[in-house]
């Protein structure tokens, strides 16, 4: 295995922290022509047609963060456009969702194309991923998505009711196709990206928070639409009452209650009770589902992560991506040779 190391955005699981720079460590192995071979031929029997929504439909709410509402519509989308955002309320100013277009925020996922900035779209993202929904238009009123109850469901039920359809075009996933590690030690934090035992995605969380009141707890499964529905969706946000108080104070989430998510006090929930006991590490396996997105096209990846937050989420992401490229021209090196 090979180490290297880079500099990104500090993680922090609780809204209430400013970014840190931190110290991240890649190792990866230089990936083989077996390996490679391996990953070009498991990419291409993972190829499916590019699917899209049957119709649009609507999901209102407002922003966790900045308590505006938003009104969020769901539209088809040809093939070949990917998941496009729309700020309406900008004149139609568009972000595509791209790790390229991704900026740093504490505690979610945001994307910003020119002066358009579109806030906490993981959870959407999860959603349209995890349902294999590839090409789609999401018209907005607001920067911040909808916070709703913490987790992907009502996106879930909406795409459920507009329907999903095909194109004729296909699309091929991000395969891994040798291990790599992100580690970073000084928050205790990793996430590894190993070859599919299967075509697909699965994802395994481990979290554990010593000192806090969420009590440690592991969780993990293939990501298919059928699993994610049933046992993924409806996995809520979470953070401890102190972190909740201190965003409020800072004038932030002001129109949050400790019912409209998972706000853990010394004897758990508070006006709440748990969809299932390990129902945080669901919600962190969510939030991976929704990070990977990025790449635009399925991921065919076993994860496993302890302690990983969207930040070195997205740094596996661009991680892969390098690999893949490196990969890719070697081969191209390859035939030039020949």
């Amino acid at each position: 295995m090979a180490a290297s190391q880079i500099d990104a955005a500090g993680h922090c699981w609780c809204g209430g922290c400013s970014l840190q720079p931190l110290r991240v460590t890649v190792l990866s192995g230089a990936m083989g022509a077996a390996a490679a071979a391996t990953a070009s031929d498991v990419a291409g029997k993972g190829a499916r047609p590019q699917q899209t929504l049957g119709r649009s439909v609507v999901v209102t709410g407002a922003g966790y963060w900045s308590g505006l509402e938003n009104r969020v519509e769901l539209r088809p989308a040809p093939a070949g456009s990917g998941v496009v955002f729309v700020r309406e309320d900008l004149g139609g100013l568009r972000v595509p969702v791209s790790l390229d277009h991704r900026v740093e925020a504490a505690s979610r996922t945001n994307l910003q194309a020119g002066s358009a900035v579109v806030e906490m779209v993981e959870h959407l993202l999860s959603a349209l991923a995890a349902l294999q929904v590839d090409c789609c238009e999401v018209g907005l009123t607001a920067a911040e998505l909808p916070g709703l109850d913490g987790s992907a469901q009502a996106y879930v039920e909406a795409i459920d009711v507009a329907g999903i359809v095909q194109h004729e075009a296909t699309v091929s996933p991000l395969c891994v196709a040798e291990p790599i590690v992100l580690e970073a030690a000084d928050i205790r934090a990793r996430i590894e990206a190993r070859p599919p035992t299967t075509a697909g995605l699965s994802v395994r969380y481990e979290l554990d928070y010593p000192g806090k009141p969420i009590p440690p707890q592991h969780y993990g499964a293939a990501v298919t639409p059928q699993h994610y529905r049933k046992e993924i969706a409806a996995a809520r946000t979470f953070l401890p009452e102190e972190d909740a108080r201190r965003l409020q104070e800072q004038g932030l989430g002001l129109a949050v209650t400790t019912a409209d998510l998972l706000v853990f006090g010394p004897a758990g929930p508070i006006d709440n009770t748990l969809h299932w006991p390990d129902e945080c590490a669901r919600h962190k396996v969510l939030d991976v589902v929704g990070d990977l997105s990025l790449a635009g096209r399925p991921v065919h990846a076993d994860i496993v992560a302890q302690r990983s937050g969207h930040r070195l989420n997205t740094a596996l992401l661009a991680a892969l991506l390098t690999a893949e490229r490196q990969q890719q021209e070697r081969a191209g090196s390859v035939v030039r040779e020949v």
